[in-house]
This record gives C-alpha cells, structure tokens and sequence, in this order.
C-alpha cells in the first residue's frame, strides 16, 4: 500500500506543473493577447528604426550586413504573416471554448517576439560598399573581329597558366590595344579567374603617386601615409591579402618599379598576375614578360567592315566604293584612323572623297619610334579638314597639357581669348560658348575624347603626338617640353621663332633667353624663382599669355609689369606671397585668374586701375580676406566675376568708406556690363539695400547666401546655369529684397535650407518658377505645400529633392502634378508628415478620368516617410505604373 501512495505521490507532482501551466493559459487570456500586442508594437518600433538606418545607409551606397536583411526578413515577413494569421483565427474563435488555445499560442508568439527583439540589437547595419567592378564602367565599343579574337583568347588561355604571371601586349599607338584589355577584363569576370581585378594608366611621364592612388581605389585602400615609400608598404600588403589578383597596367613606356609603387613581383605573391600594354616591345622584355602578344593592324576586311560601320551607307555608293576602298588602304588598318578618317568622310561627295585620297597619298609621313608614318599623315588630313582656323587651334592648345590629362575647356577659353583666336566673340561669353561648340566638334572627329571630369576632356595620345608634330613646325612655332618625359630645353643657337612655350615640371626659363615672338607660356608642376621672373620679362616682351599653374614661387612676389602686352594672366593653384603693385601697368590684361591659390590672403588695390579687365577669378582662394573698397567699381569693362568658395568680409550697405571692405552694392553697380557671377554672400541681410539690383537681363549668375558650406557641384564648373543657394534665413527677408526676388525669378537652380517662416513656396515668385529645372528644399521647417492654386507653377522643372521637411504633407496638389510634364527625377526623404506624393486637397469636384502623367520621370526615391500612405489615394486616375511612369527606371 506504501508503495502505492508513494507511486501515486510522484504521479501527482509529475502532473501539477503542467497543469497549472495550461491552466494559467486560460485564466492569462487577456492578459497573454495584451502582452503580445505590447511587445508586437514594440518589435514594429525597432524594425522602423532599423530600417531607418539601412535606408541611410542605402543612401550612402552602403552595403548592408547579412544578418540585418535576415532578420528584416523575417520581422517583415515571417512574423507579420505569424501575427495576421492569428488575428484572423482570433476573429474566427470568439467562444470561450477557444481561450485556452488562442492563449496558449500568444504566449508562445510572444516568446518569438521576444526573441526577435533581442536579435535586433544591432551596433551597426552596414558596412562601407566595395568599390565598384572595374568593367562596369566600360562602354561596348569592341569589334570580335577574328584577329582580335585570336589575341584576346591567347592573353586568357595565357591568364589561365599557372606558371604564367605576366603578359604583356604591345603594338603601335592607336592599334587598340586598351579597347582589348578592357574587353579581355570583361570576360575575365564572367570565368571568374580572378577574386580581384585593378587597372592603372601608367602614360609616358608615370606618376608613383597616381598609379597607387588609382589601384587603391580600386581595392577601397585608403592611404594615411604621406610618402610614396609608406603608400608603397600599405598597397604591398593589401595586395598580398586578396588571393587573386590581376593588375593591368594600360600604357607601359618605360619600365617600372614595382618596389617603389608597391606592387608584388617575383614569388612575393603566387596569386598575383599581371597584364600590361606598351607600344615598346622591348618594355615587355625589361618587365620579364613571360608572354608577349604583338597586336598588329586590323586585315583588309577588318578595316573594310570598320571603316563602312563609320561612313555609313557612303560606303555603298557605286560612285565612291574604288575610292572607299583606297581610303581604307591609305589608313594603314590602325582603328582610330579608320575611326577618325571615316567620320570626317560621312555624307560628303565624290570631289571631297577624291580630295582625302588625294591628301592622303601625298601627306609628308614622319617617322617617330611606336608610331606608324600613316597615322601621322592621316590624322593630319583630318585636321587639316577642319572647318576653321578656330578649330584648329583650339586642337593644338590641347597638346599644351601632359598625356592623358584631364584638359580644363575654360583653360582653352582664356588661351585663345589672350591669342585672339575668335574674332568673331564680342564677350567672353560668347568665346566661351564657341570653344564648347569646337569642342564638340572635335570629339565627333575622335581628335579629342570625353573626360571622367566635369568641363574637360582629353586626347588620344596618338592625336597630341601628331598636334605637337604640326605644332612644332612652321609657322605655329610651338615648344612643348616636360622634364618628367625627359626633354629638356632643345640646344638651339636661337629661339626666335617660337609662339607658343609648355613647360611641365622644373624647367627654368634661361638666363640671356630671347623669345622675341613668343605670345604663350605655360608653365605647370615646378619650381619658379624670382630671377626666372625677371628673365621673362625680359625675353618675352610680347607675352600675350602667361600661366603659371600649380607653380611654387621661391621669390618674394610676383612683379610683371613689363608685359605690357599681357591679355591673359592666370596663377591657378600657384603658391606666391603676393602681386607687385606694378600689376597696374598691365594695361592690356584682361583676363586674371588667382583659383585655388591659397596663399592669396588680400586683392591688390592697383587691381582696380586694370581699365581692360574683362574677368577676375578668386575661385577657392579660402584665405583670401581682404579686398578693399573701390577695386569692383572702377573695373568698368568688367564681364565676369568668380568668386565662390573666397572672400566672404563683405561690407553691409554701400560701403563706401576709404578704408572699408568691398561691398556686394559695388559689385551689383557693375551689373549692367557684368555677363557672370559666382559668388559666396554671407547672408541675404547683404542683398537687402534698395540699391542692390541686377540691371543686366542677361546675367548669369551662381549666388551662395550661406555661412558655412553649401550643396554647388557646380563649385569646379564654369558654363553654369543661374544657381542661387539660400541657407539659414526667414522668408520674409527674402520678401523684402527686390534683389533676392529678382534671382529668385532667373533661378534655373534652386536651394533652399533651413529657410523659416516658409509655408508656402509659392510666396516667393508669384508666377510660379517657370524657368527652374531644379529644386531642392531641405529642413525647412514650416514649409506647408509647395503651391497654392498656381496652375502654371514648376512647368519647366526637372529634378525636385525634398529632404527634412516635418510638416509637409504631400509634394504636389493635383492642378500642380498635372504641370511636371518635364520631371525626370524625384527624391523625397525624411518628411515625416508626408502622407502621399499628389493629393486632391480640395479637388475632388475634378474628373477622375482627367489622368496625370510623369512620361519622362525616370528616378523615384522615396525614403524615411513614416506616415506615407501611397503615391496618390484618389488610385482611380491611373491603373497601373506604366501609364503613369512609362519612363521610370529605378525606385
């Protein structure tokens, strides 16, 4: 019996826990279902702030981390559909009957939630992205001709070779030798060969610093070492780090040590190949090549099929395919002169087809090593076909610069102004436009190349070696000299036929030197000492432009008041501890640009006696603080004016004492000839005079009111639509300047932050911003809507960003949505009261079948929008994306 009590004892104990717990679930009903939605809001709050920061992130291209997605995923997803199934099956079950279950499984949900919210912990979501693959900026400009293709497939049967760890590819300049590899590097990717992929341009005068700064970039390495002895250690050993590696280097001349640039050789890393391109075979030996592959020209056919891709149906023309045909054979197979030649040739007629065969033939060929003498006579026919002398010479200015050089068009602009090449440009404008139309044209030719930077472009190496061929000669008379490329000053008994010096890197200007004709110089990179000063205003008296650019002046100013001849006159980038008061002699100067020179600290007041002067630039002299009264008024012929990212000490009011700071009123009473203007203004206070006006209708103009900063890209640029930035201020000082009202009107780009007491944008331009293309508010903090009953407002607008704005419920009314004909893109983030993008507000008596289109927005970004609904709830305007964004290609 004692052993049966005993039994049923253990039993009891055994089943009293579990009991009492299902137990509890019935009696806990309510409480476990409010418990759950407790901690249900709560996970929901932390999914939105985790969101938050992943949509920041996003924002800042970076890469979020593996475990943040997942459990995203599984908030979104998982547990949402988990909650809204059970609360379908608690609608479903109201008997009592049901509470234990229903109970029983918030409890256990609960727990999941729990859980969630303790792997939510999150110190940070994302990590920096990765730089981007190297071939996803290529362009598909490859021809698989056959030979090609046999050279490319050798290079990656080569690649494949475990004991080959260097190929080198070589052949004449403009054979296509780049084109190859970045195709070879394409197809590299997709066989996945290589864990990493890095390609530098090496160019005839190699920079350690610049191919260490561009294989860094490529492998998101940055350097914190300040010489090129600690860069090389760093690269070295971020280098080895990644298993396999290829290194392309484009461009090879001479033969490189990779020691001092930090590249691995030898057994340093079994991992690592390399692939490198030179028009010297001999370069691919010195680098111990295991493989050298010789690129030749294209075959008859190859030329055939290029050449006919270039002039079009011309190629078919009964009367033109004998000669077609012989052009193709004067080209020499060389594909930037079939490109080029073939262009120039497109829907001309037989007599100027005849002509080029002609030309051709009998151009003088010159042989120069790495260069065939048919790509000098055929580039030289295309440019003697140029339309004008104009852009002719704008070609050879461009071989003024280094190889491969990123060459500003505004340098193009000031030089050929100071040598009077347009002599049909009445206003700098006017050259400024006309050099951007040469410019143009030359690339249609392939004589010059798009550039990476804004305002640039570049030449073909090919190209500048035969421009400074035709350059050199009668009666251009130019001298283009660079100590990197090891030409030092020609030993001539005379220089007195040279027009045009270049001069890159530490090449002083001789003592006893005469250049009786010279009209240009530019120096760039170097050293300049006080007597090499003195030596050219001595031997140049007939300068009529000197650039002294990115130059360090070991002497104590700068004195050139004997250039009488003087035009042009730019110090960019140049280190000096100030100008001569004899700068007023320059009585012919009429161009002077001081950009980024920081150790510009004050304007001389002899600047203001420069009666010619046409255009002054102060662009990012940051140092620059005192410019004083009376300098910008007596600049009578005065046409353009950059000063953004400079001076910012400007007199309030007219600021006429003799001691005083220069004024924005001085500057505005030269409106009336002033065709541009960049500058930095402190705060609106400085444009609230009556006497602040711009006078000219046709000034263009780039106008920071800002203490601090500022959101210009258009900062490094010159041919700038009119800008105007706001930052810090009260809408109604902005109502009370005529002046403001005025740029406000002309704006093509606007930016408004932090502006207060803004409702309405509307109050600013009663007739609606019609010309603006751009638009961007950021944290302004009382900013209702965008519009008020403005049926013409924004109809001209192209880009829209509204960032911060807390009380703005939606960006457009319906009158306004149906005005953005022209929108392309829209970026709205961190409006916390945005609801949705267009609303009815008081429309609703509008047909619904009247449909709103954005037909050529193709970028919609929608982020951090915590009451956001929809893009627009009155849905019945529109059935799907495509009839409304039939353009859009990324949301």
């Amino acid at each position: 019996m004692e052993i049966i009590i005993a039994i049923a004892s253990k039993v009891g104990e055994c089943l009293v826990t579990p009991i009492g717990t299902e137990f509890g679930y019935l009696i806990n009903y309510h409480s476990n279902l409010e418990n759950l939605k407790g901690e249900i809001k709560k996970l929901f709050d932390k999914k939105d702030g985790v969101q938050g920061l992943v949509d920041a992130a996003q924002r800042n291209s970076e890469s979020i981390k593996p475990d943040v997605q997942s459990w995203l995923k599984n908030v979104n997803d998982d547990m949402v559909k988990k909650v809204l199934q059970f609360e379908d099956e608690i609608n479903k079950k109201r008997r009592c009957v049901y509470r234990w279950s229903l109970s029983r499984r918030a409890y256990k949900i609960k727990q999941e939630v729990l859980q969630l919210q303790n792997e939510g912990r999150f110190e940070n979501v994302a990590h920096h992205a990765p730089p981007p693959e190297l071939w996803s900026t290529f362009e598909n400009v490859f021809k698989d001709f056959k030979s090609r293709m046999a050279y490319m497939n050798e290079v990656i049967e080569g690649l494949k070779r475990e004991e080959v760890r260097k190929i080198g590819i070589c052949g004449m300049g403009g054979v296509g030798k780049t084109t190859m590899v970045k195709e070879i590097i394409i197809r590299l990717a997709k066989l996945n060969l290589f864990d990493k992929i890095v390609m530098a341009t090496v160019s005839q005068s190699p920079s350690i610093r610049m191919i260490q700064s561009e294989i860094a970039d490529k492998i998101g390495l940055k350097f914190e070492e300040e010489s090129e002895s600690g860069r090389a250690l760093n690269l070295h050993r971020r280098l080895v780090e990644i298993k396999r590696i290829l290194i392309v280097l484009d461009d090879v001349w001479a033969e490189l040590d990779f020691e001092a640039i930090g590249l691995p050789s030898g057994n340093a890393h079994e991992g690592c190949k390399v692939l490198l391109t030179s028009r010297d075979s001999d370069v691919c030996n010195r680098m111990r090549s295991q493989q050298i592959i010789a690129v030749s020209i294209l075959t008859t056919e190859e030329s055939q099929e290029l050449f006919r891709e270039m002039v079009g149906e011309s190629f078919n023309d009964p009367d033109l395919r004998s000669t077609a045909k012989d052009v193709v054979k004067e080209c020499g197979g060389l594909p930037i002169v079939i490109v080029t030649v073939g262009k120039a040739l497109e829907k001309k007629n037989k007599h100027e087809w005849d002509d080029a065969l002609n030309q051709l033939r009998n151009s003088t060929p010159v042989n120069i090593p790495g260069v065939n003498d048919k790509v000098y006579s055929s580039i030289k026919w295309s440019y003697d076909r140029l339309e004008s002398d104009e852009a002719r010479s704008c070609l050879l200015l461009c071989c003024l610069f280094p190889e491969d050089y990123d060459i500003p068009i505004e340098y193009l602009v000031r030089y050929g102004w100071g040598r009077e090449y347009f002599s049909n440009s009445f206003t700098l404008e006017d050259a400024r436009n006309r050099v951007h139309s040469l410019v143009g044209q030359l690339k249609r030719r392939f004589l010059l190349l798009d550039s990476g930077k804004s305002e640039a472009t570049k030449m073909h190496d090919v190209v500048r070696d035969v421009a400074i061929w035709i350059a050199s000669r009668d009666p251009h008379g130019f001298l283009i000299r660079s100590d990197a490329e090891n030409k030092g000053w020609p030993n001539l008994a005379t220089y007195d036929h040279y027009t045009t010096i270049s001069l890159v890197g530490d090449l002083e200007i001789q003592d006893g030197l005469k250049c009786p004709k010279l009209e240009l110089l530019q120096t760039m990179e170097g050293l300049f000492s006080e007597g090499s000063m003195d030596n050219i205003c001595k031997a140049m008296k007939e300068l009529k432009v000197l650039a002294l650019v990115q130059m360090k002046n070991r002497g104590s100013s700068i004195s050139l008041g004997l250039l009488k001849n003087l035009r042009t006159l730019i110090l960019n980038g140049s280190k000096f501890d100030g100008m001569s008061t004899d700068v007023w002699s320059l009585e012919n100067l009429e161009i002077l640009s001081f950009r980024d020179c920081d150790s510009m600290r004050e304007l001389p007041r002899e600047i203001g006696r420069l009666k010619q002067l046409r255009l002054l630039d102060t662009t990012n002299c940051r140092n620059l603080e005192v410019i004083p009264h009376g300098i910008f008024s007596s600049l009578c012929r005065l046409e353009e004016l950059y000063m953004l990212g400079s001076f910012k000490k400007w007199e309030i009011g007219t600021g006429r004492e003799e001691k005083g700071m220069a004024s924005i009123s001085e500057v505005m009473s030269l409106s009336d000839h002033l065709k541009v203007l960049s500058i930095n203004i402190p705060s609106v206070i400085h444009l609230l005079p009556k006497d602040i006006d711009l006078k000219s209708p046709t000034i263009r103009f780039l106008i920071r009111c800002a203490r601090w900063g500022g959101h210009f890209w258009e900062m490094s640029t010159y041919a700038f639509e009119n800008c105007l930035e706001i930052s810090e201020s009260d809408a109604r000082e902005l109502e009370e300047s005529q002046a403001v009202r005025l740029l406000l009107k002309k704006s093509k780009k606007l930016y408004l932050s932090e502006v207060k007491n803004l409702s309405v944008l509307t109050d600013l331009d009663q007739e609606g911003f019609q010309d603006l293309k751009e638009l961007h508010l950021w944290n302004c903090p009382n900013i209702e809507y965008l519009a008020n009953g403005t049926s013409g407002f924004l109809t001209n607008l192209r880009f829209l960003k509204l960032e911060d704005c807390d009380v703005l419920k939606y960006a457009f009314s319906l009158s306004v949505a149906r005005n953005l004909v022209q929108l392309q893109e829209l970026d709205i983030g961190g409006c916390d009261q945005m609801e949705e993008i267009v609303s009815k507000q008081g429309r609703e008596h509008e047909e619904e079948a009247d449909m709103i289109y954005f037909h050529k927005l193709t970028n919609l970004s929608l982020s951090c929008l915590k009451s956001f609904v929809g893009f627009f709830q009155a849905n019945k305007l529109y059935s799907n994306q495509e009839e409304v964004c039939p353009t859009l290609q990324s949301l």
